[in-house]
């Protein structure tokens, strides 16, 4: 049945149905199950529709839904009392929506799809200062969201009352509506990611044309730009990273860094690097890559310095995209 084309036909009720109206009741008629494989296959207009259909449809009885679609007759109109509330249709097709949180429907009930994601690959201290900058039930929608292990993980730095009220509100969370739902995922979107994605893209090259500078330069570079842009300055200063500074890395982002890494370029970018740096880098590789690594590294080949600053320039710019991505931190240098 069409949701634009449906012609109105009078079932017993104050007035016709809409065709958006019908398609909600026989959702509801199908169970939260059905339906829910059912409205996958809807636009994002269709969904739209279908929840501003409830909130002037009227209720439908067993014998309205006969009406409305004769072949469902013998399955449906059996005597099974039948009762189909427009509250029931909107909640059923919310709930289906929620639940679908990884699919994006579009304008409306648009889901996106990294930002629970990104959320949680923030540095403790971020996600930290953010929520405390949220009202107390909206960040207690955040942590719930978080998962438990992230929420765990920032709790922790709450103090025994703080962290007992989010707890309590936490489990009082209800049923949060789609449109809420995607209100605050565009607040984040705004606040944490999109509005500054330009200017990370900036520090990022930035940053990149820094490293290849010695440190007297890089020095002078940065309180001009302190001078003129602070708080550029401030980020671009946190994304510096020279090949070395590897050491600093924490146990799980070397691991998250080398799985993007190929083995034979590693090998290549520890070429004369200081041995524990090169025991640190080898730490974080499946045993199987290290030990082809290591038999790499105790007869090295000739390779060219060129290619030796090439693969280490490549494993910097990994860091700082991956930095920059919120999926690892890099420590402050102090």
């Amino acid at each position: 049945m069409s949701l634009r084309d449906a012609d109105p036909q009078e079932a017993g009720l104050s007035r016709p149905l809409t065709g958006p109206e019908k398609v909600g009741v026989l959702l509801l008629a199908l169970g939260k199950e059905r339906a829910s494989s059912l409205l996958k296959n809807f636009n994002p207009e269709e969904l739209n529709m279908i929840v501003r259909s409830t909130e002037v449809m009227p209720t439908i009885s067993a014998a309205d839904l006969e009406d409305i679609v004769e072949e469902f007759e013998g399955q449906l109109g059996l005597g099974t009392p039948f009762v189909g509330r427009p509250e029931d249709v909107k909640r059923l097709v919310t709930d289906v929506i929620t639940e679908n949180k990884s699919a994006d429907v579009g304008t409306g009930f648009e889901v996106h799809q990294d930002v629970w994601t990104r959320l949680a690959a923030l540095p403790d201290d971020t996600l930290d200062a953010h929520l405390r900058n949220q009202s107390p039930q909206v960040a207690a929608f955040y942590l719930d969201r978080l998962g438990s292990e992230r929420a765990s993980s920032i709790l922790r730095n709450f103090s025994p009352v703080e962290r007992n009220n989010m707890l309590g509100r936490i489990l009082g969370l209800g049923q949060v509506s789609p449109q809420i739902v995607e209100a605050l995922e565009a607040s984040l979107h705004e606040e944490l990611f999109d509005h500054d994605h330009s200017s990370t893209d900036k520090h990022l090259a930035m940053a990149g044309i820094l490293n290849n500078m010695d440190k007297d330069a890089v020095t002078e570079a940065l309180e001009f730009l302190a001078s003129t842009k602070p708080k550029d300055a401030e980020a671009i200063r946190k994304m510096l990273f020279k090949f070395e500074d590897l050491i600093r890395l924490s146990a799980k982002a070397m691991t998250v860094l080398m799985d993007g890494i190929p083995v034979e370029r590693t090998v290549i970018a520890l070429q004369g690097a200081d041995s524990s740096l090169q025991n640190q880098v080898l730490g974080a590789l499946s045993p199987r890559a290290r030990r082809m690594a290591e038999a790499e590294l105790q007869s090295p080949a000739n390779v060219a310095p060129r290619d030796i600053a090439d693969a280490r320039r490549t494993i910097v710019d990994t860091v700082l995209r991956l930095s920059s991505e919120g999926t690892i931190e890099i420590p402050d240098a102090g």
